[in-house]
């Protein structure tokens, strides 16, 4: 397989793996398990992408093209009056990211028949086999890559993706754990680490790992958000249980902070509302009257029993009613908000 002209192969990673950029809606919880089939096709688009080759006729006008929407550009790249490799290639992205991968497949097979070899088109395989979910195709792709340049983090942080695809829970944590140790620009990595931490019990390892993301980074916004829920998701509260506590204060110590971080406020209020409901639920369960010591614990703001959180609960909803768009999403949340609403006699 011929090297490419120089390293680095791949830019510093474009997203986080499983995590979508600040100023997308507030990510989905890190899983409690393993990435789900549906999900594999999203997280192989949030893979590195090759750098583009500057020799490359096109080269120029593909970097014209970064922000474009897919279907904008598969109609720009199907104008290009002389096709090249590398407008070939964003084709396949192109084409994957619109959905379309029948039709991806199809121009890969046309590139691979011309140049087999080609790295670009191998690494392209391994993203298509991971969308058409044909998971040990993809695995055999992306383990020639990492032969092929050991120094290389992509190919490694795909391979633990593949891994997690297909339920090998250890060889994806080595190789997220190795990832992330060399290159912390990978956050996608301590993502993935984290879904397996958490599949395998180990809650405050996947924490660790989530608050190990730097501030500096991009992603630090939603590795917290992800932190916050990897500490009180998909686990049974029982009043016994008063580690729970501080899990549940640190969630909201973790909450108050994120919002100089470009927390926006409806996606704070979402959050608060998930770490006062599971307070609540702690409480209910007799959680308060188990606690050694309660005094001067709250959590954003409200005392620590059912009339406190509830009435933080009513806050919560009522402020995001306000801010919400739609006429339904709003009634719906004024009910919750009513339904929370401390019960009084007058």
């Amino acid at each position: 397989m011929p090297a490419p002209p120089s390293p680095p192969f791949f830019p510093a990673q474009r997203g986080a793996v499983a995590a979508p950029p600040p100023g997308v809606p507030l990510p989905p919880p890190v899983s409690p398990g393993p990435v789900k089939p549906a999900d594999a096709a999203a997280t192989a688009l949030a893979l590195p992408v090759p750098l583009v080759d500057p020799g490359d006729p096109n080269a120029g006008f593909l970097a014209s093209l970064m922000t474009a929407a897919p279907q904008e550009l598969i109609a720009a790249l199907a104008a290009v009056p002389s096709r090249s490799p590398e407008s070939r290639l964003r084709l396949v992205r192109a084409r994957l990211e619109a959905g379309e991968a029948a039709a991806a497949v199809e121009e890969l097979l046309d590139l691979a028949a011309e140049d087999p070899d080609d790295w670009r088109v191998v690494w392209y395989r391994g993203v298509t086999s991971l969308v058409t979910g044909e998971y040990v195709a993809s695995a055999l792709a992306f383990d020639a890559l990492y032969d092929a340049f050991p120094g290389e983090p992509a190919p490694k942080l795909a391979l633990g993706l593949c891994a997690e695809v297909l339920g090998q829970s250890d060889n994806a944590a080595e190789y997220y754990r190795l990832v992330w140790a060399t290159d912390p620009s990978y956050v996608g990595a301590a993502f993935g680490l984290a879904r397996v931490q958490l599949a395998a019990g180990d809650r405050e390892a996947a924490v660790t790992t989530l608050e190990s993301v730097p501030e500096a980074s991009i992603h630090y916004t939603a590795a917290r958000v992800a932190a916050v829920r990897a500490r009180l998701r998909g686990r049974t509260v029982v009043g016994a249980d008063t580690r729970f506590l501080d899990d549940l204060t640190a969630a909201a110590a973790q909450v108050e902070a994120l919002g100089g971080y470009g927390l926006d406020a409806v996606r704070r209020e979402r959050l608060s509302a998930e770490v006062l409901g599971r307070a609540l639920d702690w409480v209910l369960s007799g959680g308060r009257g188990s606690a050694p010591v309660l005094s001067g614990r709250g959590v954003l703001g409200e005392v620590l029993d059912e009339r406190g959180l509830r009435l933080g609960l009513e806050r919560s909803y009522r402020t995001l009613a306000r801010l919400a768009d739609g006429g339904e999403e709003r009634i719906d949340l004024v009910e919750r908000a009513n339904r929370y609403r401390p019960r009084t006699w007058v």
